[in-house]
């Protein structure tokens, strides 16, 4: 007599379940997990602060939020193949020195409107080309000189901080045509111009490691080395290219620092960038052979929420600062909490 009740709650709990499942199966559990914790962090500020929805702070976040962004793809794609990038931010700076220095140096006084535009272009292939070679040195030490991937990208670090700071005697590069600014200050149909380029790059990113053979390549690598090798592929060449990606999106981050700041230094973010990239990897759940880049614009989206909207609530209250970095220290814990937990229980399904 009680077998028919037992069997529609049943039924209703499938039917409950059976979406969240085929949602995971789709977009994964790391992915689910961070939509809501996006939601239920955007709804919070939303309601305690009224400014926090204005068209002014959105914009505000859309423009700061990329250079990081694109920094932690960099690093992102390295730890994929289970290295990791510490000259990230180091290649940064050396590429939008270069390029800084390259128009600061050569652009006439005189020079038309079309004439600074070719320099323009011409100093961010500069930029560019150095992120590749950048890619080129730590991909030569990592891969055919088996240097672990820790030490070689540290060693870079120091090496391309001291082409940094020897170009520029430890200045700041300025004195650039107003025209640069656009990359970093403007926006494309009332999107900032940086949030753009962002996009595009999580896009071509997820496309080039989960739609071509590289990427497949790339995630059977670093999940198992010796596995790879066996199967044919060139694991050499292929942490040579990753590397060589990495080198040219930290090149990106500099063109986009360089423009918003109208400035290059050697060292602009030196003391939190390296660690914000692998706290933005981390909370994406980024692992060797596993990760979603979806994951990382998500990530950076929340620690932007965190930032601003403590900021917003806290401004005024000394040592206000300290609750952002709390809160992201809380977030991380969370996060390797309910993960732990969710592999507990697919480990008993």
């Amino acid at each position: 007599m009680n077998m028919e009740p037992k069997t529609k709650s049943s039924g209703s709990i499938k039917r409950l379940t059976n979406p969240l499942k085929a949602a995971t199966r789709q977009f994964g559990s790391q992915t689910i997990l961070l939509l809501a914790v996006f939601l239920v962090l955007f709804i919070f500020f939303a309601v305690s602060e009224d400014k926090f929805l204005t068209v002014r702070s959105i914009t505000s976040m859309a423009f700061q939020l990329p250079e990081l962004g694109v920094l932690s793809l960099a690093m992102m794609v390295t730890i994929l193949t289970g290295g990791i990038n510490l000259s990230v931010n180091a290649t940064s700076n050396m590429a939008a020195v270069l390029a800084g220095l390259f128009m600061v140096k050569f652009i006439p006084p005189e020079a038309t409107p079309q004439q600074i535009w070719l320099f323009i272009v011409l100093g961010v292939i500069i930029a560019l080309v150095a992120g590749w070679l950048s890619g080129v040195i730590n991909g030569f030490l990592i891969a055919y000189v088996g240097v672990p991937p820790i030490l070689a990208t540290l060693a870079t670090f120091t090496f391309y901080t001291g082409i940094s700071t020897g170009l520029t005697g430890g200045a700041t590069v300025t004195g650039f045509p107003e025209q640069f600014a656009v990359i970093g200050n403007k926006t494309f149909l009332g999107i900032p111009i940086p949030f753009l380029v962002f996009v595009i790059l999580t896009v071509l990113t997820y496309y080039l490691l989960n739609r071509t053979s590289f990427g497949f390549k790339a995630r059977m690598l670093g999940s198992n080395p010796i596995a790879s090798n066996f199967s044919g592929i060139d694991n050499k060449a292929i942490l040579m290219r990753i590397y060589i990606l990495s080198g040219v999106l930290s090149a990106i981050t500099g063109i986009l620092i360089m423009s918003r700041t109208m400035s290059a230094a050697y060292e602009y973010g030196t003391t939190t960038y390296i660690l914000l990239t692998i706290l933005v990897t981390v909370l994406a759940g980024i692992l060797p052979g596993f990760g979603n880049v979806i994951d990382i614009f998500i990530a950076m989206l929340i620690l932007q929420i965190l930032s601003t909207g403590f900021h917003m609530v806290l401004v005024g209250i000394r040592g206000s600062s300290f609750f952002k970095d709390f809160s992201w220290g809380v977030l991380l814990i969370i996060i390797f909490v309910i993960n732990y937990f969710t592999r507990v229980r697919k480990a008993h399904e």
